[in-house]
């Protein structure tokens, strides 16, 4: 009986150094980004957000998409399923944002080069102003082609009239709906001017006045976030560069 007793005793002293050296073997889940400084966003069973480097404690679990984030750098999504028991590093690369993609962003659609380059209330309001000057050359066309229409009923009258009392009274409608179109076409033709110029000026602008996003210092000042999931509580510690 006594023999038995120190054969379990045994066991149990292995199987919990066994437990004791595995836990001591976990290491933190590292997320790393290129460049450092990224702002994460966690989004799973839980929701948090982080910067870069993050440390996350191997008893998270569940599937996750990670959004990193930094001003002048194009967002960068992973979707990562944590089994609580990982360790390591996961690096995510943010591309830079790029004059030559606010170029393009602005010539498919005015102020969007402007939106991606994170300049918000300019990428707003050449948007308003680009969609106004659409609308009133629209309204403009249309004014033009119901003159036009009307310019050529009154020729057509003109042409086909016999009485020379009548001809010269639809001559004088005549001229006067000519005029009215020839208005109408000068000023369709100003408005698709005006419409042109703001869409190469929006194309321009995005270009000329690309932001430089100088950050460093600012990056430089931000603290390490790491997160803790214990006993279904959240810990949070932050750590600064020096």
């Amino acid at each position: 009986m006594r023999k038995k007793t120190i054969l379990l005793i045994s066991i149990l002293q292995i199987v919990m150094f066994m437990v004791v050296a595995q836990a001591q073997d976990k290491k933190d889940v590292v997320i790393k980004s290129d460049p450092p400084g990224a702002m994460l966003y966690f989004n799973g069973e839980t929701s948090f957000i982080g910067v870069t480097p993050f440390k996350v404690k191997p008893n998270l679990t569940g599937n996750y998409k990670i959004t990193a984030v930094k001003p002048g750098y194009e967002k960068s999504k992973v979707q990562y399923y944590f089994k609580g028991t990982e360790s390591g590093t996961l690096r995510l690369k943010l591309a830079p944002k790029t004059r030559f993609q606010a170029g393009i962003r602005s010539l498919v659609f005015p102020g969007w080069g402007q939106l991606y380059s994170e300049r918000k209330n300019s990428g707003i309001f050449l948007s308003l102003i680009q969609a106004g000057a659409g609308v009133f050359t629209l309204l403009a066309h249309n004014d033009y082609n119901n003159a036009y229409k009307e310019y050529q009923n009154a020729w057509d009258d003109l042409t086909n009239e016999k009485s020379y009392e009548l001809y010269i009274e639809k001559k004088d409608i005549y001229e006067a709906k000519y005029k009215k179109a020839e208005n109408a076409f000068n000023k369709r033709e100003t408005w698709l001017y005006i419409s042109a110029g703001l869409w190469l000026y929006n194309f321009f602008d995005s270009i000329i006045f690309f932001p430089s996003f100088d950050n460093e210092i600012f990056n430089r000042s931000l603290p390490g976030i790491s997160v803790n999931f214990q006993n279904q509580t959240v810990g949070l510690s932050m750590t600064y560069s020096f």
